[in-house]
């Protein structure tokens, strides 16, 4: 009895702690929303370079400018605050580790945050300047002009923004399920054919429906998982 209570301690000092780390992260988020609220108008014009053609926002309705300077406030305070929230799920992790499982696993931490600023950046340099111009395109092929509504064009921003951050997430969850055992390097090699088809499938959902721009997601979609078998692979020779 003693020790069903006294695990029962444990866990509620686990959930305790991990509320603590959550309150800390959703602080964090205010406090860089706030920051952020400030620096729309900038915001603002960076985001319209996205495109290498004009691009000009318009607001139809009168919540629109208030919308548009929270949306955009909490898309940048997202990302800000990807990092922080990496490093309060690494201190809550930790103590349960070995000395030599934290040495191996902190080497990779940094790579989380690479990778998500990479599919970050990858949406904001590439993919979203040619959905703008390959709709601007269509648009134009049957005379119309495309009239950008600010508040659906932050929202659909944001959307790229976070979906490709989280698919360039994919060595990260490769490498977890490697370290526990649920998968290995030789099943992956062995599904490469069928990964690949899912991921122009991904390509197909993400962007819009042409070669090209499946083509150029498909390029970091496929280094991915190839970065994917080479953690197995370092996984599997570190357990060896």
């Amino acid at each position: 009895m003693s020790e069903i209570i006294k695990e029962n301690e444990v866990l509620l000092d686990h959930m305790n702690e991990l509320r603590m780390r959550v309150i800390r992260i959703l602080v964090f988020f205010m406090v860089t929303l706030v920051a952020v609220f400030m620096y729309v108008p900038e915001i603002l014009d960076f985001v319209t370079l996205t495109s290498k053609v004009d691009v000009q926002l318009n607001a139809f309705n009168i919540t629109d400018p208030l919308l548009l300077h929270v949306k955009l406030a909490s898309i940048v305070a997202v990302i800000v605050t990807f990092p922080y929230m990496i490093f309060e799920l690494w201190m809550f992790i930790s103590p349960a580790l070995d000395r030599e499982e934290k040495k191996y696993i902190y080497k990779y931490i940094p790579l989380v945050c690479i990778l998500f600023f990479g599919g970050v950046a990858f949406a904001y340099f590439i993919m979203m300047p040619y959905y703008v111009m390959f709709s601007q395109k269509l648009a134009g092929n049957i005379d119309l002009k495309l009239v950008m509504g600010a508040s659906k064009y932050i929202d659909f921003l944001s959307g790229m923004l976070l979906s490709f951050g989280l698919v360039f997430q994919l060595p990260v969850l490769v490498f977890i399920l490697s370290y526990i055992g649920i998968i290995s390097s030789k099943l992956l090699c062995w599904i490469r054919k069928y990964a690949y088809f899912a991921m122009l499938i991904t390509a197909a959902f993400l962007t819009p429906p042409d070669p090209v721009s499946m083509g150029i997601t498909m390029i970091p979609l496929v280094l991915l998982y190839e970065l994917s078998i080479r953690l197995c692979k370092l996984n599997e020779k570190k357990k060896n």
